[in-house]
């Protein structure tokens, strides 16, 4: 046994040199997304909320919303998951965040619980009504709206931004389509500048009074079901001439806040077709402890290292030396990363290896799943879920590496699809306690090492990463692959090796990449760099940088993007 850095107990050297090998992979996979990749935005997948007339499909989309308006704060500390399960004396919603505190998790339940009663008592009512103008859908939208104040206000802040941008876009070509969707913006900025006064309480019946929230969010879903909208997703699309950060950023806030509208269809939609999850009198809310972060891994694992590789920053070199024993692939990919040198892969590795917030969790999908198989499986060899549906919803799309936990996993429970981003902030459960289930703990660690390696060799072999820049499923665009293999600093030298391009004028560069536009298979992958203050929510303000479109090509659509020296 080892005493590890910032531990408050030893733990074994075999376990000790497992973490270490794992979190180095983690590191070098998360560096080299801001080495050789940049934000892309893949095709909107469909709305999850419309369940249609699927059981199934509609308890799912219950779940996933019901999670969803739990995560109120950004930045990821309440990404919720829930799980649905029957045990013989009751009905229990098993929630679980990736770092909620035990008062914020105790005002999430009676929130949840504020919901469920609310919806059962009005819905049994004589002449319900549920259409989207009825009080009940009023009640239910505004007081999710008010649980969820802090990011609607971001999201408002955030169109407020982008609209006047777009608004200038509308005016640069004369032409029909951008003299419409300029009037629809102006029409829907004065709707956003209406902004809550800050008096906001509830009447008699727990209704906030302030309506200016869900105002926003009427208008928002009205514009996203618009041919306007049509016209905002064409202006989001890689290659387009006009394509600008901001369009896709009004296209993801206007995605945001229409969920929330979602939210409150697929709440009733469920109360229609499975009336029993609101029978109050058997229903338990429960939210189960979030897990505790373990130290700076690049620190307290170095004990697993003989004592002259110790040292916090790790070289890519130094990492592909223990990531395969091959010593043909070794000088392969190390010669590989030394071609990503131009864009300082080691500095950024070094720069994870010491950021302060590097201290990982064990996500909410992996600690729900965990606790369920602890509390259930033990004793009845399975997880009695509701309508025998093996289903855990978030109210995020999975991670990259939950994916490949889950995939590890013999439970056969399902999540939600992944967006297919990697998180340096993400740990098995218990991983530091060893005993009996030592075993299948290393069996877990070791199946989602395997899988980065083989996405960190993937990367080094195509010089590409690929990664969305909002987690949530709110983006309609290509996605764009980039390379920074053999480019030359010098723009001139690249001028000659396209025909009939046109440059923008002297731009001034301290690296930059050319992109070429290709279809992304089902293997596609992608993963996000953890900045310094960055918990692991991207989906509302993660920053790729600037970049500038120097050219379009005629038949083959390339894109020179340059980020500028500061």
């Amino acid at each position: 046994m080892i005493v590890a850095d910032g531990l408050d107990h030893p733990i074994s050297l075999k376990l000790c040199k497992r973490l270490n090998r794992f979190f180095e992979a983690l590191t070098f996979l998360t560096s080299l997304q801001k080495a050789c990749g940049r934000g892309i935005q893949e095709k909107a997948p469909s709305e999850t909320s419309e369940a249609g007339e699927d059981h199934n499909r509609v308890l799912e989309c219950f779940i996933n919303k019901l999670a969803q308006i739990c995560d109120n704060k950004r930045r990821g500390p309440t990404v919720t998951s829930l799980a649905i399960v029957r045990p013989p004396d009751k009905l229990l919603y098993v929630f679980a965040s990736n770092q909620r505190s035990t008062e914020d998790a105790e005002e999430a339940r009676e929130f949840v619980l504020s919901i469920l009663s609310y919806v059962n008592r009005e819905c049994a009512m004589p002449g319900f009504r549920g259409d989207e103008s009825s009080p009940v859908f009023r009640h239910l939208l505004r007081n999710i709206l008010e649980f969820n104040h802090e990011r609607i206000r971001y999201y408002r802040q955030s169109l407020l931004e982008s609209i006047p941008q777009c608004l200038v876009d509308c005016t640069r070509f004369a032409s029909e389509e951008n003299d419409s969707l300029r009037e629809a913006l102006l029409a829907f900025q004065q709707t956003a500048l209406i902004t809550p006064t800050g008096s906001d309480n509830v009447d008699d019946s727990g209704m906030i009074v302030s309506s200016s929230n869900e105002d926003l969010v009427r208008a928002v879903t009205a514009l996203r079901q618009s041919t306007t909208f049509n016209n905002i997703a064409e202006r989001c699309k890689a290659g387009k001439i006009d394509e600008s950060r901001h369009w896709c950023e009004l296209q993801h806030f206007i995605g945001r806040l229409v969920s929330y509208f979602r939210a409150v269809q697929a709440i009733l939609g469920a109360r229609k077709h499975h009336p029993e999850l609101f029978d109050m009198e058997d229903l338990e809310i429960r939210f189960i402890n979030a897990s505790k972060p373990i130290p700076n891994p690049m620190n307290a694992f170095q004990a697993g290292l003989p004592p002259d590789q110790r040292t916090t920053a790790r070289s890519a070199g130094v990492i592909i030396s223990r990531m395969t024993s091959d010593e043909v692939q070794q000088e392969a990919y190390r010669r590989y990363a030394d071609e990503l040198q131009r864009c300082g892969l080691d500095n950024l590795i070094a720069r994870q290896c010491y950021t302060k917030s590097f201290r990982p969790i064990v996500h909410s999908e992996v600690l729900l799943l965990e606790w369920l198989q602890t509390e259930f499986a033990e004793e009845t060899h399975s997880i009695p879920f509701y309508n025998d549906i093996k289903y855990i919803g978030c109210s995020k799309p999975t991670c990259r590496l939950c994916e490949y936990y889950f995939a590890a996993h013999n439970s056969g429970v399902r999540v939600r699809p992944s967006h297919r981003n990697v998180y340096a902030n993400w740990v098995v459960p218990d991983v530091l306690v060893e005993g009996e289930t030592s075993q299948y703990k290393a069996k877990m660690i070791d199946s989602v090492l395997a899988k980065i390696r083989d996405d960190v060799f993937l990367a080094l072999r195509e010089k590409v990463s690929v990664r969305k820049r909002f987690d949530s499923e709110t983006c309609s665009s290509l996605p764009t692959y980039q390379s920074v293999t053999g480019v030359s600093t010098d723009l001139g030298g690249l001028a000659s090796l396209v025909e009939g391009l046109s440059l923008a004028g002297p731009v001034h560069a301290s690296h930059w990449e050319v992109a070429r536009n290709k279809s992304i298979g089902d293997d596609a992958w992608s993963v996000v760099a953890q900045d310094e203050n960055d918990k692991g929510d991207d989906d509302d303000d993660d920053d790729d940088g600037g970049g500038t479109l120097v050219f379009t090509g005629r038949n083959t659509r390339i894109q020179a993007l340059l980020r500028l020296s500061k």
